[in-house]
């Protein structure tokens, strides 16, 4: 049975693996080959294994190959989670490398194997709900450059440009050209109020008195 209580923890290539081979023994006998195991620090998933399919031949089926497994380490979770991740994506490689075919993803090959582990005390579930901070730990915060814009008049605008040096360089160029401009202060930031205007080239600025009007 899970605790009432767990740490969070970040998980690391070398407990994943010995993990891995712990389960293997336990609840697969042995069966499931080694595969790359890497960290991923997507902010979609808690785990996965990805392969190709290879066509054996004009008439004949696909093979599965080239298996790796990704365990997320962007977010902090209990341990116990973590373990019943990476069983959970143990029990669709032992699918895929069997090459089986499930009626789905998570479907009837996929629920027996989930049952049968869920009965020796696992907790395996077909997805997990994130809870509030859990979701603001995944949240990627896009660091944007930002043109702070002073006008000659003394109106001031902003704009934000892709976040690139030459970018940068090459639109504050033909702001100053095509603007009677005092001054660009450029700023990076992540700050949520910028992400409401578009970032391109095009030679239009917000003003800040009126985020509508653009010049």
């Amino acid at each position: 049975m899970h605790p009432l209580t767990t740490c969070s923890m970040t998980p690391t290539v070398e407990y994943i693996q010995a993990r891995f081979d712990e389960y293997n023994t336990a609840y697969f006998n042995g069966q499931l080959p080694p595969l790359p195991i890497k960290l991923s620090h997507a902010k979609g998933f808690l785990g996965k294994v990805t392969f190709t399919r290879r066509k054996q031949g004009l008439f004949s089926g696909y093979q599965n190959e080239n298996f790796v497994l990704r365990i997320n380490a962007r977010i902090d979770l209990p341990e116990t989670l973590i373990e019943d991740t990476i069983l959970h994506e143990m029990i669709h490689y032992y699918i895929a490398v069997n090459q089986w075919h499930d009626t789905s993803t998570h479907g009837q090959l996929f629920r027996r194997e989930m049952a049968r582990l869920n009965a020796s005390g696992r907790h395996i579930t077909i997805s997990h709900r994130l809870t509030d901070e859990q979701r603001a730990q995944a949240i990627i915060h896009k660091v944007r450059a930002v043109a702070i814009v002073h006008f000659a008049d003394g109106k001031t605008g902003v704009k934000v440009v892709p976040n690139q040096p030459q970018h940068i360089r090459r639109w504050q160029q033909m702001a100053m050209r095509r603007f009677p401009i005092r001054s660009i202060e450029w700023i990076e930031s992540d700050d949520d109020f910028y992400a409401k205007f578009p970032s391109s080239m095009a030679m239009r600025i917000y003003l800040l008195t009126d985020p509508n009007s653009v010049v």
